[in-house]
């Protein structure tokens, strides 16, 4: 598993996590956008514009441009987000929650080093995240 590839994933959102459940509504695409020692960072694909939190607070994300979406096999037809403020860590060797370890595709460098830009400015403005450690 590579940094940049996109995969399909049981993810849980923080929210849904905030009600107890242990499991992601349904299989989504995720980015794998850090591995850090053992864990992978997931980080959600979504066809919704993200909407500020209830404090106002504007979310973290990037819109994905068509030919980053064309790589990743997204529909062409409406824009997806990539989100940063959410994330699950998973084991490399704890894979459970993959509905395959075989990636969809996998984002250019150019839209990976926008991703870790990004993530240097959220960590200058101390923006809050949500991460979930899925076991």
């Amino acid at each position: 598993m590579e940094r940049g590839e996109v995969y399909r994933f049981n993810y849980l959102w923080s929210h849904e996590a905030e009600k107890n459940r242990v499991s992601g509504s349904k299989i989504r695409r995720v980015c794998l956008a850090m591995k850090v020692n053992e864990w992978l960072y997931l980080f959600p694909i979504t066809s919704l514009e993200p909407q500020p939190q209830d404090d106002g607070e504007e979310r973290m994300y990037l819109e994905i441009p068509p030919i980053e979406r064309q790589r990743v096999g997204l529909n062409q037809d409406h824009p997806s987000y990539l989100i940063l403020d959410d994330y699950n860590r998973v084991r490399e060797d704890e894979l459970y929650d993959f509905e395959s370890t075989t990636p969809e595709g996998q984002f250019s460098v150019l839209f990976l080093q926008e991703i870790a830009r990004r993530f240097q400015v959220a960590i200058q403005e101390k923006r809050p995240m949500q991460g979930l450690i899925r076991r």
